[in-house]
């Protein structure tokens, strides 16, 4: 029995830190959202595509766990071909609206976040990826 355990909790490790890097962005979505209403100025999340991290504003970035591939699909644009993309929340609580997918190997999460309430919204994705 003691032999079986090591596997089955290193197979299970990569897919709690992808939920826990999907839900530390959503976090900070959400308080990037929280600071426009708050403070009535525009607050932007800096995403980077090529070395997968995020912040606000100016802060440092934070940098995704090893092997999490991250992909941002915007209204009009499709999927972002640039290794940037920010995603703008406003005063009035509304956004710039992205979808932000997640993945790391089979297992995926998206984030959507609404243009018009700037809510964001976590879904499983893992039948979308590939």
């Amino acid at each position: 029995l003691v032999a079986l355990v090591p596997p089955l909790f290193s197979g299970a490790v990569p897919g709690a830190k992808l939920k826990a890097a999907v839900r530390d962005l959503a976090v900070t979505l959400r308080l990037a959202r929280n600071q426009a209403i708050t403070h009535n100025v525009e607050t932007q999340v800096f995403l980077n595509l090529e070395s997968p991290a995020y912040a606000i504003d100016r802060q440092a970035p934070r940098a995704l766990p090893a092997g999490v591939e991250l992909k941002v699909a915007s209204a009009g644009q499709g999927t972002a071909q640039t290794a940037h993309h920010v995603v703008r929340f406003y005063s009035d609580g509304s956004s710039s609206g992205t979808l932000i997918t997640m993945s790391r190997g089979k297992r995926g999460y998206r984030l959507q976040v609404g243009w018009l309430t700037g809510r964001v919204t976590i879904e499983d994705a893992a039948a979308d990826v590939h």
